[in-house]
Formats: C-alpha cells, sequence, structure tokens
C-alpha cells in the first residue's frame, strides 16, 4: 500500500486537531452541547457540507489547505511560508436559535487566533532555523477579516507558518 504525505496537508490536520480539542469548539461552550463542525478542504462536496452545518447548527469553520511562498525562489531549497485560512460561516438566526451553538463567528474567529497564533503544529519540515517560529503556527500582520456580513456571516482568520517542504510516499 502506497502511503502519500504532504507538508501542506499535515499543517491543515494540525490545525483542525488544534481546534477541535479546544473547548469553543469541542461543543463544551456551546449552549446546544454541540461541537462546532470543522470542514476541510480536501473532503468532497465542501460547498454541500457548509450549508448541511449551517443548516443544522448555524455555524461552521473551513480550513483552507494551505497555500506556499518560497523564502527566496531563486535558491535551490524549500523553504518557505505556508499560508494557511480558516473561515467560519455563521447563520444568524439559526446558530442563535434553538439548534445553533450560540456562539457568534466573530467570537470564534477571535478564539481560533488564541489557540492557533504560536501554537507548535507538530509538522515535521525538516531544517527551517530556531526558535520558535520555525514550528508554529503564526497569525499574519491584519489576521481577522470580515469577508461577508451575510448571509451567511464570514469571517476569515490566516496563518503562516515557517516550512520546508517534503512530499513523500512509501
Amino acid at each position: 500500500m502506497i502511503t502519500v504525505s504532504s507538508t501542506l496537508m499535515a499543517l491543515q490536520d494540525a490545525a483542525a486537531a488544534l481546534l477541535a480539542a479546544d473547548a469553543f469548539f469541542s461543543g463544551q461552550a456551546s449552549v446546544n452541547g454541540k461541537a462546532v463542525p470543522i470542514v476541510t478542504e480536501k473532503k468532497t462536496e465542501i460547498i454541500t457540507q457548509i450549508q448541511t452545518c449551517l443548516g443544522s447548527v448555524g455555524i461552521c469553520a473551513l480550513i483552507l489547505t494551505p497555500t506556499f511562498e518560497f523564502h527566496n525562489n531563486l535558491i535551490s531549497d524549500l523553504d518557505g511560508w505556508a499560508y494557511m485560512t480558516v473561515t467560519f460561516y455563521e447563520d444568524t438566526p439559526v446558530n442563535q436559535g434553538l439548534s445553533g451553538t450560540g456562539i457568534n463567528a466573530i467570537v470564534l474567529a477571535e478564539r481560533a487566533l488564541c489557540v492557533l497564533h504560536c501554537a507548535p503544529h507538530g509538522v515535521q519540515t525538516g531544517p527551517i532555523g530556531g526558535g520558535e517560529a520555525s514550528n508554529c503556527f503564526l497569525g499574519i500582520s491584519k489576521p481577522i477579516e470580515m469577508l461577508s456580513e451575510g448571509p451567511p456571516l464570514q469571517y476569515n482568520v490566516s496563518f503562516q507558518a515557517h516550512v520546508q517542504l517534503n512530499a513523500t510516499y512509501q
């Protein structure tokens, strides 16, 4: 059996795991006791999944697979910045109603920044320097943006991480 791994997909998985373990996302802080659904881009039918989440609990998080930018594209190493965005969608009437979590999208956006900024991602990316910044998610300089007043309400929270690309198969 062939196993394929990707630094960028591993970062996406790490972010999803860190958020899912947090009380704001796991259901502990929800008025209905339900977890905030976390959708990852690699799953099929993303739009359908988002619409299903909005119809059931009124909110969800979408973690896009990170993009990549070289630190220096004129040299032969694969070091660079991985950029990752977590998008929050909220159907406010559903989310603030009886079936919703009661946690506003802006609160989740802020919480995602609190959880992920400077959090070690645990992804093996190769030697890319020392210090805290070489193995953590870092919020970009303007990390939280409102994209749409809705419906659905939409916020993006963006991060970067130093990485060395190393897609492999076994």
